[in-house]
């Protein structure tokens, strides 16, 4: 190698290591180390590794199947549209079912209660999980989607009125609907069943 001659004529030869200590300090650590030089020593490159040759990301064994486990490979299952457009009359919601379930529900919660904002207020929605998982029990079609709400009030001599409005198909979708009264304490229970495609 040549000797680089710098404008002020002194030359100068190879560089050194840059991980060793400047002259004189004799320490390794701290503010006197400086920075690798790509020139002084070859570097092992991500993607061509030491000897320049890019490695293969894929060798023969994984393309075989040994190591990606073809073997426990399954295809996922493609089922035929139905054309179905609407319940069988088998799974098709009853009300008098559900309305059943509801006035079950609402009797074993409400039994001998007292009126309470607190207490009703925690297990309104509670009894609205209860009907919704027992009706989705009952074994109607998988395609019903249902919604329950639940009202709960105290009995004052006041009248009250419940109601509901929806845009549905009134071939495949219907609802049920149950009250329950004891003490001062009373009850509306709505589910609504829709189909869906």
């Amino acid at each position: 190698m040549t000797d680089v001659v710098d404008h002020s004529g002194e030359a100068f030869g190879r560089r050194r290591q840059s991980l060793m200590p400047r002259d004189g300090d004799g320490m390794t650590l701290g503010p006197n180390i400086r920075r690798m030089s790509k020139f002084d020593m070859p570097r092992a490159s991500v993607q061509y590794g030491m000897s320049g040759r890019r490695m293969s990301q894929f060798s023969r064994s994984s393309i075989s199947g040994a190591s990606f486990g073809l073997k426990d490979f399954k295809v996922p299952v493609q089922y035929q549209n139905t054309y179905r457009l609407g319940p069988n009359s088998s799974d098709r919601f009853q009300p008098s079912k559900a309305q059943k379930v509801m006035m079950e529900v609402l009797e074993s919660y409400l039994g001998g209660e007292k009126y309470s904002t607190e207490i009703c207020g925690n297990i309104v929605q509670q009894i609205s999980d209860v009907i919704k998982g027992r009706v989705k029990d009952l074994g109607f079609s998988q395609r019903y989607k249902f919604v329950c709400v639940v009202t709960i009030g105290q009995v004052r001599q006041q009248g009250v009125a419940v109601c509901s409005r929806s845009v549905w198909n009134t071939e495949t979708d219907n609802f049920a609907t149950a009250s329950y009264k004891s003490g001062d304490i009373f009850a509306v229970a709505n589910i609504f069943a829709t189909y869906f495609e």
